[in-house]
């Protein structure tokens, strides 16, 4: 939750930074009011203090762009350190946003020769200390720790991996880190870095619009985003989209900063071949809000006969914006906008995009309003059952069908995720020929198979 409360302050800052102050609350309206948002800001994730360091780092970067003096780029280093001790993503995300935006900056403010243009040399010396204060950041957050390679990792020369997912020069390195057991600074970040790159290069499975697919698609977090994504939030960012690239032209180069990080970041996933879930690319939404919040300014300053549609407009979007949150309930997990159709398990269903176990307790409530004293169960969650009054059960097994009462969730039916185990596609089929007794919450069915 202060992470949540943080990111809505920074998005009003920067929003109000570029565009004034109705686009500031206007910005902050449509974040918190977000039901991706608010689900995974009462959860244990790393996913909202992700999003809150890297938005900063983002933040940070675009006021050092326009000024980089030596206290910007102090804060710049010490915001991207925390973004990186955030999440891993940090690495991929912020070098993506941060081109973008020098682009942004050569290509409007350098080829107008404004005056805001930044020499070289002070550039380069900016950077070189944000660079300098990011890493003792980053080491710190390991508590300044050095180990050898071998006893850190649990690795020795008789146990060399091949690291086949690794470039040539970088297999070449690791292999001599390992046989001479090199002593390295915060080796826990290393083996984390080296465990992303890896899962990244095994191709796992993906489910998109009813498919299973090794390696996912290129479109995949573009698709999950149009469908998890209120539609009225969608309609203000594209107005913003456009709004932005006219205050641009009329105003100063930056407006367009918070667009090139957003599409910087969805553009850098593209061949990301690790597609569990649109929560991994959260940042791009307090990105599109502040946009939001740049198309709703926009609409507020039409004048002559446009000025009172634009203030109808924004009333209506902002009314279908809080319909939309209402309406997801306490299930701001499970919330698809109208796109997604009566059965949005069709489209997304792993990664927390629909079933994340969170209706496990509903669960226990139904089966005992209905004195169900046994029953068969295939969900996935982390939970210890022992200690969510569930009645005795037997855990389904695949392609075994099973007689009495039985729960299955949808990232069960759909992908075979049971618990820690992953199944075959179609392991639990043999339920379609049954019409589930209720359905509970918005994840679990309720079956009852007789003996026959």
């Amino acid at each position: 939750m202060p992470f949540f409360a943080l990111t809505a302050v920074l998005v009003f800052l920067w929003a109000r930074r570029e565009f004034g102050d109705m686009a500031g609350l206007m910005a902050v309206a449509l974040f918190t009011t977000l039901p991706t948002v608010l689900a995974f800001s009462g959860m244990a994730y790393t996913d909202i203090p992700a999003v809150c360091m890297q938005l900063a780092a983002f933040f940070g970067f675009a006021i050092w762009l326009e000024k980089p003096t030596r206290r910007s780029s102090i804060w710049l280093g010490i915001v991207v350190g925390l973004a990186l001790l955030s999440k891993m993503t940090t690495v991929l995300f912020f070098p993506a946003a941060a081109a973008g935006m020098f682009l942004c900056r050569w290509l409007i403010a350098e080829r107008r020769k404004s005056s805001e243009t930044v020499s070289t040399k002070k550039t380069l010396s900016g950077l070189a200390v944000a660079l300098a204060v990011a890493i003792v950041v980053l080491w710190g957050g390991y508590a300044f720790s050095v180990g050898h390679v071998q006893e850190s990792m649990n690795l020795s020369p008789n146990t060399l991996p091949s690291f086949q997912h690794f470039p040539a020069p970088v297999r070449s390195i690791a292999r001599t880190m390992i046989i001479k057991n090199w002593l390295i600074p915060a080796p826990a970040l290393v083996k984390g870095a080296a465990t992303i790159w890896s899962l990244n290069g095994v191709t796992p499975p993906a489910y998109l619009l009813g498919h299973l697919k090794s390696g996912g698609w290129w479109y995949f977090f573009l698709l999950g985003l149009a469908v998890k994504l209120p539609l009225p939030f969608l309609l203000l960012s594209l107005i913003g989209l456009i709004a932005a690239f006219l205050f641009a032209r009329q105003k100063k180069w930056t407006s367009l900063l918070p667009v090139t990080c957003a599409s910087a970041v969805l553009v850098v996933t593209l061949p990301v071949k690790y597609n569990a879930g649109t929560r991994h690319v959260m940042v791009v939404l307090p990105l599109l809000a502040i946009v939001g919040g740049c198309g709703a300014e926009w609409l507020w300053q039409l004048t002559g006969r446009k000025r009172l549609w634009g203030k109808l407009v924004i009333a209506i979007l902002l009314l279908w914006q809080a319909a939309s949150s209402l309406s997801a309930g306490t299930d701001f997990l499970s919330y698809f906008n109208e796109l997604a159709g009566r059965d949005p398990s069709r489209i997304l269903v792993a990664g927390c995009d629909l079933d994340c176990g969170q209706d496990l307790f509903r669960l226990s409530q139904a089966l005992q309003q209905r004195g169900i004293a046994h029953f068969s169960i295939a969900i996935w969650s982390s939970a210890d059952l022992s200690r969510t009054n569930l009645p005795p059960f037997d855990i389904l097994q695949p392609f075994q069908p099973a007689t009495g009462w039985v729960a299955v969730s949808m990232r069960a039916l759909r992908v075979g995720d049971v618990f820690h185990s992953t199944y075959p596609p179609g392991a639990f089929s043999w339920l379609d020929r049954y019409q589930p007794v209720a359905q509970v919450g918005k994840t679990i069915r309720l079956y009852y198979v007789p003996d026959n």
